[in-house]
């Protein structure tokens, strides 16, 4: 039996042999294990589906293709979808807004150390060190700035040091 080879296919398909080899490896094909009629019948049968439009010239499946734009299609509309249901938020505005928050919640509780000093002096005619009430106030915000929502919760306990020296001035 005589060796197939590009030639002989080329002269079969009427191809030339550049577009043979080209073939014979979109197909999957090899001329050493290959029959000339399975060759043929692959051809043909790559052709069909290029006919039908299941294939696209350079041999991807366009079946495929469809496949994939019609699911980024959906995923995109069930994205609207929950926006518009406000079941979906935009992180960025949402980051932005938490960042806001979390600025004037800091404000707030240092400003309450003033009004705090100015309750307590009156009140019990002292006059408080402002810095006791801001090492704790500044220790929690510390504490709520290590919080790890994924992990344990904070890192660690407030500073002992801070802890103790507010103690110890009382």
């Amino acid at each position: 039996m005589k060796k197939l080879t590009q030639a002989d296919v080329a002269e079969h398909l009427d191809l030339d042999q550049s577009a043979v080899s080209r073939l014979l490896q979109k197909l999957g094909l090899s001329l050493q294990t290959s029959a000339l009629d399975d060759i043929r019948k692959k051809y043909i049968a790559h052709l069909r589906e290029m006919a039908a439009g299941h294939v696209s010239p350079d041999g991807d499946s366009l079946v495929a293709e469809r496949v994939m734009t019609e699911r980024v299609d959906r995923e995109l509309k069930m994205l609207t979808l929950l926006e518009k249901r406000g079941q979906l938020v935009n992180v960025a505005q949402l980051e932005q807004e938490l960042s806001q928050m979390v600025t004037a919640f800091r404000v707030d509780l240092l400003a309450r150390d003033d009004q705090l000093k100015t309750t307590l002096d009156t009140l019990y005619g002292i006059d408080l060190d402002l810095t006791i009430l801001n090492d704790h106030t500044r220790a929690t915000l510390q504490q709520l700035a290590r919080y790890d929502p994924v992990g344990e919760g904070a890192d660690q306990a407030p500073d002992a040091d801070t802890a103790t020296a507010g103690a110890d001035q009382h």
